[in-house]
Formats: structure tokens, sequence, C-alpha cells
């Protein structure tokens, strides 16, 4: 199957990411002691030895994490849904609307059934830096709409244009976003390497899928 040039990066990031993910839960395999799994270390290392309460590093990096990991959250997503509805309403027409509010719904239904099917524990060998709302941790919901939201709002615009620049500036914003969302949500502490590796899979798979979908259509 031959798939348009803007859309070959989606399955290029999938591999990439399913290839970490891999590469975890193999090395997660080896490791026999409760606790020292590579899981585990990453959100440990992550913390200050002295008091694990703090993110290593000054705290402005701390600060920019928090802020990084709202970008995720559902406020700021909601709003940037709202926000390119309502210019998809306007000046892309109602089809790309309704395929934008399938795609974004379809992704958070999807990403929270797996999170109840799963009922991973969140980390408790840090203190949580951020709120939230629930104790289950795999996938990260934030890492899946991140990728959901963001890439999807980039793909849409940049069939409108042609300018090379433009078209690459749209898929490296959503990439660049996605990836600060789905890091910052380990260095809070209320996430897994491999919840957030897991959520971007499936960001990346669900959003695949329904531009190959609408192309078909």
């Amino acid at each position: 199957m031959t798939f348009p040039p803007y859309l070959r990066i989606l399955p290029i990031a999938l591999c990439l990411v399913v290839g970490t993910w891999t590469t975890f839960e193999i090395v997660d395999s080896q490791v026999d002691t409760p606790g020292s799994d590579l899981d585990h270390v990453v959100v440990e290392a992550l913390r200050d030895p002295q008091h694990a309460a703090r993110m290593i590093g000054p705290p402005a990096i701390e600060e920019a994490m928090r802020d990084f990991t709202a970008l995720g959250g559902y406020a700021v997503l909601i709003m940037t849904t709202v926000c390119f509805a309502v210019f998809a309403a306007v000046e892309l027409g109602r089809t790309t609307l309704w395929f934008f509010l399938l795609t974004v719904t379809g992704g958070c239904a999807a990403s929270i059934f797996l999170k109840q099917l799963v009922q991973r524990e969140r980390p408790s060998m840090v203190p949580h830096l951020s709120y939230v709302g629930g104790s289950s941790s795999f996938p990260s919901v934030h890492a899946t709409m991140a990728v959901v939201v963001f890439f999807t709002i980039g793909l849409l615009l940049m069939q409108r244009t042609h300018d090379r620049h433009l078209r690459r500036l749209m898929i490296a914003l959503p990439l660049w976003l996605a990836t600060l969302v789905g890091i910052s949500r380990v260095c809070m502490g209320v996430h897994y390497p491999t919840d957030v590796l897991a959520g971007w899979s499936i960001g990346l798979l669900w959003t695949w899928l329904a531009f190959v979908l609408r192309g078909r259509l």
C-alpha cells in the first residue's frame, strides 16, 4: 500500500516508538528484583537523590516540565479542539470538521478504555509533581491525546499548502509538542516510560488509521 508523502511520518514514528517500547520490555524482562526494572530506574533517576520530591537540576526545569505536561491536559486539549473545530467549520468544511471531531473523540475513548482495562498502578516510589485524577497509569492518556490532537491538526493544515517549509513545520511542531508532553509525564513521576511509549503508539496508530480511512473514503 502506498501513502501520501505527508502521511508517511506516522508509520515511521510508530515504528521508532514501538521499537523503543520493545527494548524497554526486553530489558525489564531480564530483571528479577522488583523495583529494579528500567521503568523504575528511569523515574527514580529523574529525582534529586537527597530530596525525592524535587526533580534533578534547577527548579526552572521542574517548572518547565510542569508547564509542558499541561499541554496534554484536558483543559488545553479541549480548548485546542474547540478552537480548531470552529476554524474547520468556517474554512475547511463540514466533512473535515466531523473527521477531526471523530478522530479526537475516538482516540480519547480508546485510550481511556485501555487504561480501565489494564489497571496498572501509577509510580509510587516518588511523590507526584502533577495532579492526577485516577490511579491507573497505562497507557498515558496525555501522551495519546497530544499525538492525536496535534498531529491531526498538523496533517489537516499540511494538506492546505504546497509550501515545503510550512509542510515541514506542520509536522515538526506536533512531533515536538507530543514529545514534550510525554517526557514531562515521566518527569512529574505520574507515569512510567512504557506508559508514555504505549500512549504515543496508540495515538500514532489511531491517527494513521483515521487518515488512511479518510483517504479511502
